[in-house]
Parts: C-alpha cells; sequence; structure tokens
C-alpha cells in the first residue's frame, strides 16, 4: 500500500515538472469537443421535445449589484448557487464550494484555517485580503495581523438561500480587500405567517480515521401580525486522520537534509490528532410593521475547536501522514465568532434606504510545535522542547448606509456611506526554561504583542443607463480613505531584549478613487456580453515593529496600499429555450505594488513588503446544460497566469536567495526576474452529471457524480517556488426525496486521493529549510444524511 502511494506522488511531481504543455494542449481539445458535443446533444433534446420550456434550467435570483437580476442578465463576472443546490452538492462550507467556482483558489489546512484567492491575487501578504468575503450585509475582515494568513471565517451553510461570487475587482460597491472579488453568503430570513423547521442528520466514516457525525435544525415561527423569528442550529464532528509521533532521540538534521524520522525509536504516538467538533447556532428577529419599513437583527455564534491541522511532513512525505516531534507538543486550534447585526429597510417612495450596522468578535488561539525548526536554527541537539503558542482577536463595527433607486426602463442608482473600525490583538508566546540562562532569566523566547487598528471611511456611487433597448453604460466612484495605527510591544532571549521595553508605535494612511466602467448588449433576454475596466486596492501597513535578534535584527518596514486595474471582456448566453447557458470571460489585470511575504534567509522568518508589479490573466468558462428532463451536466474551468513580472530588486534578491536547489530558471538576477504568483493553479475546472427522475410515483431519485481538478502551482515555506502537483477529486451522491423526507447515500474522494493543497501557510514562526508541512485533504469518506422538513 505504502508503495503504490509512493508510485502515485511521484507520478504527480513527474507530471508538475514535465506534463505541462501536454496537459496544456490536451485540456483545450477537450474543452473544445465537450462544447461542441454539447451543443450538438441539447439541439437533438430541443429539436425531439414536446415542449421546450418544460424542464428548463432555473435561474438565480442575486443582489450582486445592490439590485435584484438574474446570473444570466447581470453584466459582470458572477457565479451564484442557491441553498437547494448545496443541499444536493453536498456541499457543506464556502472551502467546498470554491472548487466548483471559476477562478476561485485558496489556501486551507483545514476548517477556519482557509484564505480565499480570485484570478491570480494572492493574499497571503498584507493586513487586509484579496477576496471580500461578507456575511449577509456584514463585512468579515479576517485577523489582521496573523502570520497564519487571511483566514476568513468557514460558516456552516445549513438553511443558507445562496452564495453569490462576484469576480473582479469589486472596489466600487464592496471597498477594499474586494480587489479579486467578492464572496456573499446570504442566509434565509423570518418569514411572516409561515410555521416551518428542518431536521438533518448525517454519519459517515472517513478511511484512516473514525466515525464522523452532526446534525442541525431549524424553525421558523410566526409571532403575531408583525414579527416572526427564525432560529438554526447545528454541531457536527470530524475525525482526524493525521498522527502525532514523538521519537526519541530525535534524529539529528545535517546541513543539507532532514534525519531519517522512519528509523528512530517511537516514544509515542496520539492517532487521528486533526478532529474537528464545530457548534454554533443563529437567531434572526423580524419585524415589519406595515409593507414599507423592515427590521431584522440577527445574533451568531460558532465555536470550532481542531486537534491539529490537516498538515503532513514532507519529508518522509504523504505515504506516512503525520507529523513527527523530539517532544509531545498538541497542537491544538480553536476560533470563537461571535456576529451581531441589524439590517433597517424603508421604502421612502422615490429609492429604499438601507442601514446596515454589524459588529463581530472572533478569537483564535493555537499552539505549533517549532523544536526542530528552532532547534536547526540555534545548532541545539537533542531538541528542546519548544511551543509557539499565537491568539488573535479581531473586533470590527461596520456601517453601511446607502439608497436604492426604484428603477425605471432606463436609469439605475445607488449612493451610500460607508464607515468601519477593525482592530486587531495579535500575541505571539514561547517559553523554554532550560534556554533561560542569564541575561535571560525569565525562560522567555518570544513574548510579542502587536495591536492594530484600521478605520475606513468610504463613499459610493453606482449608476446605469440604456442607452438604446440594447445597449446599457454603467459606471461608479468610490472614493475612500483608510487610517491604520500600530503599536508593538515584544521581549525575550531571541528578540532585541530580554526583558519587557516600552511599546513602539506606527501609524500610516492613504485616500484614492476606485472608478468601474462597463458596456454591455443585451438584444435579448437570452444574450449579454460585456466591456469592462475596473479598479480595486488594498490598504497598506505600518512596521510590524523590530526583527528577532537572531535575525539579523532591525526593523520590518512600513508597506504602501496595492492597486489593480481589471480589463475584462465577457458573454452570457442561452440557447434552446434555457436548457443550455453558457457563460465565459477574458480578463487581463495589472496589479501594482504587490504585497509580498518576505522571508529573512538568516533564520526563515517572514514580514511583508512591497514586491514590485505584477499582472494576471485567463479566461473563465461555465456550461450547464440540460441533456434531458433526467440529465444535466455541469462543465466549470479557467486558466489563470499570474505572475510578479517587475521585481524590485530587494524582493527579486530574495526570491533568488530562498530559491530551491537549482534556483529558478525565471529568476536569475534582479534584472531578468519574473517569479509566479504563490499558490495560484494555473488550471481548474470541474464537472458535474446529474440523473433525476420520478419513482415510486410520489418520490424523486437523483444520482450525482463530479469530479473537480486543481492544476500544479508554486508555493512558498523556506524556500520560494516549492512546486505543488496537480490533484483531482471524485465525490459521488445518490438521493430519494420526498414531499417531506430526503435520503442521502454519498462517497466523498472516491479515489482516495492525497492532495498537496499548500505548503506551510500555518506557519508562524521560524520556517526551517529541511521541513515543509503539506496541507491536505480529507481521505475517502463515505456515509448517509437524512432530512425532514414540516
Amino acid at each position: 500500500m505504502v508503495l503504490l502511494r509512493r508510485s502515485s506522488l511521484a507520478d504527480s511531481h513527474s507530471e508538475v515538472h514535465h506534463g505541462d504543455s501536454n496537459l496544456r494542449n490536451g485540456r483545450s481539445r477537450y474543452v473544445l469537443v465537450c462544447i461542441g458535443l454539447l451543443t450538438l446533444t441539447c439541439a437533438w433534446q430541443r429539436a425531439s421535445a414536446d415542449d421546450p420550456s418544460q424542464g428548463a434550467l432555473s435561474e438565480v435570483v442575486v443582489t450582486a449589484q445592490r439590485f435584484k437580476s438574474t446570473v444570466q442578465s447581470t453584466p459582470i463576472s458572477l457565479s451564484a448557487i442557491t441553498g437547494e443546490q448545496l443541499d444536493a452538492a453536498g456541499i457543506t462550507s464556502v472551502e467546498e464550494l470554491a472548487h466548483d467556482i471559476p477562478g476561485l483558489s485558496m489556501r486551507s489546512a483545514g476548517p477556519g484555517q482557509t484564505e480565499y484567492e480570485a484570478r491570480g491575487l494572492a493574499s497571503s501578504g498584507g493586513s487586509a485580503p484579496t477576496v471580500g468575503f461578507y456575511l449577509d450585509e456584514v463585512p468579515m475582515s479576517p485577523p489582521a495581523q496573523s502570520q497564519t494568513g487571511k483566514v476568513v471565517i468557514d460558516p456552516n451553510l445549513y438553511d443558507v438561500d445562496r452564495i453569490e461570487l462576484l469576480r473582479g475587482p469589486q472596489g466600487t460597491l464592496y471597498g477594499s480587500g474586494s480587489m479579486g472579488g467578492t464572496v456573499r453568503v446570504i442566509t434565509n430570513q423570518p418569514k411572516l405567517d409561515v410555521f416551518e423547521g428542518s431536521v438533518q442528520g448525517a454519519l459517515s466514516d472517513t478511511q484512516g480515521g473514525r466515525v464522523n457525525g452532526g446534525g442541525s435544525f431549524m424553525v421558523n415561527l410566526p409571532l403575531g401580525d408583525m414579527f416572526a423569528l427564525r432560529v438554526v442550529g447545528t454541531d457536527t464532528v470530524r475525525s482526524g486522520w493525521i498522527d502525532r509521533v514523538v521519537l526519541n532521540p530525535f534524529p539529528q538534521d545535517t546541513s543539507t537534509s532532514r534525519g531519517n524520522v522512519l528509523a528512530a525509536p517511537v516514544q509515542s504516538v496520539a492517532s487521528d490528532v486533526n478532529n474537528e467538533h464545530l457548534s454554533g447556532g443563529r437567531v434572526s428577529l423580524l419585524f415589519k410593521p406595515n409593507e414599507d419599513l423592515s427590521i431584522v437583527g440577527t445574533a451568531l455564534y460558532q465555536g470550532m475547536v481542531m486537534g491539529g491541522y490537516d498538515e503532513f511532513d514532507d519529508p518522509p512525505g504523504a505515504a506516512y501522514p503525520a507529523h513527527y516531534e523530539g517532544a509531545s507538543i498538541p497542537e491544538p486550534i480553536g476560533d470563537a465568532l461571535h456576529v451581531y447585526s441589524l439590517t433597517v429597510t424603508d421604502n421612502l417612495g422615490f429609492a429604499d434606504l438601507t442601514s446596515a450596522s454589524g459588529y463581530f468578535q472572533r478569537h483564535e488561539t493555537q499552539t505549533q510545535d517549532a523544536s526542530e525548526s528552532l532547534s536547526d536554527l540555534l545548532g541545539i541537539y537533542p531538541l528542546l522542547a519548544v511551543p509557539f503558542s499565537e491568539v488573535d482577536i479581531t473586533r470590527q463595527f461596520s456601517q453601511e448606509l446607502r439608497l436604492n433607486s426604484k428603477g425605471t426602463d432606463r436609469f439605475n442608482w445607488v449612493g451610500g456611506l460607508f464607515y468601519s473600525d477593525d482592530r486587531s490583538d495579535w500575541n505571539l508566546f514561547s517559553a523554554q526554561p532550560v534556554f533561560g540562562s542569564p541575561p535571560n532569566p525569565t525562560g522567555i523566547l518570544i513574548n510579542s504583542d502587536y495591536f492594530y487598528r484600521v478605520r475606513q471611511y468610504a463613499a459610493f456611487a453606482d449608476g446605469s443607463y440604456k442607452i438604446t433597448d440594447a445597449w446599457k453604460f454603467e459606471a461608479g466612484l468610490r472614493w475612500y480613505r483608510y487610517q491604520s495605527d500600530a503599536s508593538a510591544a515584544q521581549y525575550g532571549a531571541l528578540l532585541s531584549s530580554p526583558v519587557p521595553t516600552p511599546p513602539l508605535n506606527f501609524e500610516t494612511s492613504d485616500h484614492g478613487l476606485n472608478p468601474r466602467f462597463d458596456l454591455s448588449y443585451s438584444p435579448s433576454g437570452d444574450l449579454t456580453a460585456y466591456l469592462s475596466a475596473s479598479k480595486g486596492y488594498r490598504p497598506g501597513g505600518p512596521s510590524s515593529g523590530p526583527l528577532p535578534t537572531i535575525c539579523g535584527g532591525g526593523e520590518s518596514p512600513a508597506y504602501k496600499p496595492d492597486t489593480v486595474w481589471d480589463y475584462e471582456v465577457g458573454e452570457k448566453v442561452k440557447l434552446f429555450e434555457n436548457w443550455l447557458t453558457i457563460n465565459s470571460d477574458f480578463y487581463y489585470i495589472k496589479w501594482n505594488g504587490v504585497q509580498e511575504v518576505v522571508t529573512i534567509p538568516a533564520c526563515g522568518f517572514t514580514f511583508t513588503d512591497n514586491g514590485g508589479n505584477g499582472r494576471s490573466f485567463g479566461p473563465e468558462l461555465e456550461i450547464t446544460a440540460k441533456l434531458s428532463n433526467e440529465w444535466t451536466v455541469a462543465i466549470n474551468g479557467s486558466y489563470t497566469d499570474a505572475r510578479v513580472d517587475h521585481p524590485t530588486a530587494a524582493f527579486a534578491a530574495e526570491v533568488i536567495s530562498t530559491s530551491p536547489p537549482g534556483g529558478l530558471p525565471s529568476c536569475q538576477s534582479a534584472s531578468n526576474c519574473s517569479v509566479p504568483i504563490l499558490n495560484v493553479p494555473k488550471y481548474e475546472g470541474s464537472a458535474a452529471l446529474i440523473y433525476t427522475t420520478k419513482v415510486l410515483r410520489d418520490y424523486h431519485f437523483t444520482a450525482r457524480i463530479s469530479d473537480f481538478y486543481v492544476g500544479p502551482s508554486t508555493d512558498q515555506a523556506y524556500y520560494y517556488g516549492i512546486p505543488l502537483p496537480s490533484y483531482n477529486i471524485i465525490n459521488a451522491r445518490a438521493r430519494l426525496a420526498g414531499d417531506k423526507w430526503s435520503a442521502t447515500l454519498f462517497i466523498d474522494n472516491l479515489s482516495n486521493k492525497v492532495a498537496w493543497n499548500t505548503a506551510n501557510n500555518t506557519q508562524f514562526q521560524f520556517n526551517s529549510p529541511l521541513l515543509t508541512r503539506i496541507s491536505t485533504n480529507q481521505p475517502r469518506t463515505f456515509g448517509t444524511e437524512i432530512n425532514y422538513r414540516f
């Protein structure tokens, strides 16, 4: 079994290095053939159907541009999926959905450890993401200074109305942190005069792990004529499959390779440590005294705890799913979230007024084993037990006030004001008493407290005007200003002072404009074509304070905002009475002042700096076809070419100094350097085949098989340019549903593929050139799910 898995991994690596050109040509031909076959098949089915409109594809209503429209009629690159579609596909998290959205990629080491990226705009550097994340009307900013990246919340998707993904800069309506796109999770709201509810239970088993299970419920309660209450709750448990292996003595690393951990004596084994327990609830209260006024207050809590990361050590690699350490240091993760929001909508006659107030607090904790990396850095053997602990506390208040026109056949507009106050407290702590000899009597290696606050102000306006019945022009503008303040206090044996020192204060600010322009052509309800240009930005940030003494000392630099201009052409077409839809676009993005993570070669410590200018371009494609009343097929794909093609001299030198042995062929000198933007797969695609039929008179049977493919990419640990091989994951489901009941059998990761998702994206201590921790996916999991509605 081990030999087979090793062979598979070797084949995957070979595919990364030698198969790009064949893969590119083969998949291009494959996509073209699929489009042709789908079109011909749908044409035949359309011609032979007695009633062409019966069984046509349903359209999803969205509010991406703050007005109600359908995906097909909205002239921007947009994907949307309803709650019913999520349930049918077995998707319970945004992380799972990301594979079905062209142009969206991610870095993840498990639940609550995911950052999203769109169109090649990586978000590992800086204090803000490149993809905005909204829960209803509340922008959910990730922790500003967490060294594990811009990880967003991972909300449970039970009782969700829909999810919308807006690709490309959304800087006009959604502001900073949305220069690659925006994800909107929109929950179901309370309903007046309707008593309804639902329950769900699931039970499954993971190969190499244990039993998974959980349940969710929803109840909607009308409370008189003006009030309604909606309550949602969930509690789930996921088994782990990664072991923590303690070796004694731990094999000493050499200057060029890690010690042979497979040959060392095993002291203890903690099995399946990366288990997860998630629980939470949502309560929404609607007050609607008349037809014009609506007030919805919502409170949400979600708590997640994990026993460890979804990561294995490389070396020895994926054939041995474990983390090896010299002392038993657990790596627990905790993530607690509280969200409170109040949304008021009032019909003023000439326009609708919306006030959206939101406050959330997120408390994250994690501990990581740093024994090997620190011992390797300092040359200390046998290993000292050195845990690093990180605490991130994020608090944000946001307020948006906007007016939406009632709309006419010719002219629509929206305008508003926005304010947010985001505060982030970050603490990094590590102690090793044995290490604490004078002049460090406390034994503290690192105690770093960093407070970061960013206040943002914005005013925005966006409108559309129909020049003719077929041509429409849209334009928008957002004025923004931000101010960032930071305070850093730190001490310890690895820092500049072994005893506490007065905090250092830093600040930075900036302002600017984000415009957008769009010209669309829609001669009928079946075709929308558009040309667009739009700008997005991400705030800069102040210095994060002094660097560790073992890294050479000094102070990390302040970094400036980075901005993008996106130029795009796209089309959306419905064919054969909406039995076939083809949505495609091609974009070119110019990225200025790319915020990059910089590694200090002397110690493997990281900080953020502007790395130069880059660009990203590629096509995106979505095809959905009803082959008959029973058969449906969906195919999505994207190609992304994203690079920093004009790096600064300092960034080019850093890349060269931390490149893998042999270097990067595309970066040999500061004057001749073009490097891939990290963790952006060149190719991504997914396909799903769904069969639905009526059985037993009152029941429907649905079978679904899906496959998503993620192409090769490049990541960074200590080295810049670690190759991640391509992979594909197959899922299958069969469902029997009546009016109230449904039962589903499913198998996820049918081929039991071991994916290499990211490299060291959880690292918040010192990187070692001899060890990379690779995040991976859940092994083959099979189980059942029962749903009941009342």
